[in-house]
């Protein structure tokens, strides 16, 4: 699993730069926030696959933009 250390910093960066939607967005706080994906397809009115695919389009987008700014760490494997 490859993960990103979350901070507001970074977020706003990824933000600024990934050109999120609105709902990517919803999807990207909610999850920082500790939501779990139940709990973000509940309040944002979707299913859990639909989270996911948002989820998995963010990994992307985000691998994307990363080597663009100093601000965005790189995802690093992390052993689970």
């Amino acid at each position: 699993m490859r993960e990103v250390p979350w901070n507001k910093i970074i977020l706003e960066e990824f933000i600024r730069i990934g050109g999120l939607t609105e709902v990517e967005e919803k999807v990207m706080r909610t999850r920082i926030a500790g939501w779990s994906r139940v709990q973000q397809s509940m309040e944002l009115g979707m299913s859990v696959a639909t989270v996911d695919r948002i989820i998995k389009r963010c990994r992307i987008k985000y691998d994307n933009v990363q080597r663009y700014s100093p601000i965005l760490p790189p995802r690093e494997r992390i052993n689970i």
